[in-house]
C-alpha cells in the first residue's frame, strides 16, 4: 500500500525546490539579458576573443551586437511555400523479410497566385541488397536506424528540389523541419560522410540556382550557441581556454557559469517581439567546415507563441532579399498554423506513419510472401509480441 504521507511531503518538498529554482534562474535569464546589451558597442572585441578561445562547449560566432532586433519586414503580394518532412519503417531483424520504408510528405502552398495547394505523400520500399548495406570505413555494413533517419533526410531536401523545378520562376522558401546541420556525420568514416554531405550539398546547390532559399525551422530549441558566446565574455582572461580554468581545478562554479542553464531561446524571450527576429549568428559545429558556402547561420525568431530557431545557408544568409523573404513567409506561416508554420504541419500529416499503419505494412508483406508460395518465419521475440499471454 502507497504511504500517502511520505508521498506528500515529498511532493511539496519537490515543489519549493521548483519554485526557489525559477526564483533563482529568473535572475540567470536577466544577467544573460545585461551581458548581451553589454556587448552592444564592443561585440568586435567579444567576437575576436571568441575566435580565439578553446572552450568545451559550441559558440556561436556573429558579425553584428548580439542583441540587435530587425523588426518584420513586408510580405510579397505573391510567393510561394514548399515543405517537407519525412517519417520511416525501420528495418526490424525480427520480421519476415529485412527492408525499410521511407515515406515522405510535402506541400506546395500557393499565395497570390491563382493555383491550387498541392499535397503529395511519395512512399519508398528498400529491399535490394546495395539499399540495405552501405560502406562503412571500408567496410559492407547493415544499414541502422541512424543511416535511414539520413537517407530520409536527404530524400527530404531532395522532394524540395523538386517541387522547386516544378514551380520555378515564382517567389518561394523551401522550409525543412528541424536542422540543416548534419552533426550525426561528425566522426563517421570519411567513405560515408562523403556519400550522405556530397548529395545533400547537391541539393543546396540546386535550390540557389533555381533561386529558392531554404531553411530549416526548429520549435522549441534548446540550443545554447549564442548563452556560450556570452559565457565566453564573462571569462577573465583575455581568451577562455576551459581546459586550463583554474575555477574548475579548483572544483568552484567559474564566473561564466552565472548564466549556465539559460538557452538562447529564453535570452531572446526577453529581447524580441512577436515577428521580430535577431542578429544573424554562424555556428560552429565541426561538420560545416566542409559546407563550403553552405554554411549553416541562424537566426532566433518570435513566432507569436514560441521562440523559433530558423538555420540557413550562408548564401541566404548573405541576400538580404532572401533573409528577409524567410523572415517574413516563416512568420506569416506561424500565424496561419496557429504558432506553428501551416505548411510544415501539412507535410508532417502527409509523411507521418502511425503504429497502426507500420502493423498493416508487415501484415501485407507477409500476405505477399504467402501468395508467392514463400514460407513465412518470425522469431520468437516477434511471436511473443504478436501472441497475447494474458
Amino acid at each position: 500500500m502507497l504511504n500517502f504521507a511520505e508521498v506528500q511531503r515529498q511532493l511539496m518538498s519537490m515543489v519549493q525546490e521548483q519554485v526557489s529554482r525559477r526564483q533563482d534562474f529568473g535572475q540567470r535569464v536577466g544577467i544573460a539579458e545585461q551581458e548581451a546589451k553589454r556587448w552592444t558597442a564592443g561585440y568586435p572585441h567579444l567576437a575576436r576573443k571568441i575566435a580565439g578561445s578553446k572552450t568545451s562547449w559550441l559558440v556561436a560566432a556573429f558579425q553584428m551586437p548580439p542583441a540587435k532586433v530587425f523588426p518584420l519586414p513586408p510580405r510579397l503580394e505573391r510567393w510561394l511555400v514548399f515543405a517537407s518532412d519525412g517519417s520511416q519503417i525501420f528495418p526490424d531483424r525480427h520480421e519476415a523479410m529485412m527492408c525499410y520504408l521511407l515515406n515522405i510528405g510535402s506541400v506546395m502552398l500557393p499565395y497570390g497566385f491563382d493555383l491550387s495547394p498541392q499535397l503529395n505523400n511519395r512512399p519508398r520500399l528498400f529491399y535490394r541488397e546495395h539499399e540495405l548495406y552501405h560502406r562503412w570505413g571500408g567496410r559492407r555494413v547493415l544499414v541502422n536506424e541512424e543511416v535511414v533517419a539520413l537517407r530520409r533526410h536527404l530524400r527530404e531536401i531532395g522532394e524540395l528540389v523538386r517541387l522547386a523545378q516544378q514551380w520555378s520562376q515564382r517567389p518561394a522558401v523551401a522550409l525543412m523541419d528541424g536542422t540543416l546541420i548534419l552533426w550525426t556525420l561528425e566522426g563517421k568514416p570519411p567513405d560515408f560522410r562523403r556519400e550522405i554531405l556530397s548529395r545533400f550539398l547537391k541539393a543546396m546547390n540546386a535550390l540557389r540556382q533555381l533561386n529558392v532559399p531554404i531553411a530549416g525551422y526548429i520549435s522549441s530549441p534548446g540550443s545554447t550557441d549564442v548563452i556560450n558566446a556570452l559565457r565566453v565574455g564573462l571569462c577573465p582572461y583575455p581568451f577562455a581556454n576551459c581546459d586550463r580554468c583554474e575555477w574548475l581545478q579548483r572544483n568552484e562554479s567559474p564566473p561564466c557559469a552565472i548564466i549556465e542553464g539559460v538557452t538562447d531561446a529564453q535570452l531572446f524571450e526577453r529581447l524580441l517581439k512577436p515577428g521580430e527576429r535577431s542578429a544573424l549568428f554562424a555556428s560552429n559545429s565541426q561538420i560545416l567546415s566542409e559546407y563550403g558556402d553552405h554554411r549553416v547561420h541562424f537566426f532566433y525568431l518570435h513566432a507569436g507563441l514560441e521562440i523559433a530557431r530558423v538555420e540557413i545557408p550562408q548564401w541566404v544568409a548573405e541576400n538580404d532579399e532572401w533573409l528577409n523573404l524567410v523572415h517574413a513567409v516563416i512568420y506569416d506561416q506561424a500565424q496561419k498554423g496557429r504558432g506553428y508554420p501551416v505548411a510544415l504541419a501539412e507535410a508532417h500529416e502527409q509523411a507521418i506513419v502511425r503504429g497502426a499503419e507500420r502493423e498493416l505494412f508487415y501484415e501485407m508483406l507477409e500476405a505477399a510472401l504467402v501468395r508467392q508460395g514463400m514460407k513465412v518465419s518470425m522469431t520468437l521475440k516477434l511471436m511473443a509480441k504478436r501472441t497475447p499471454t494474458i
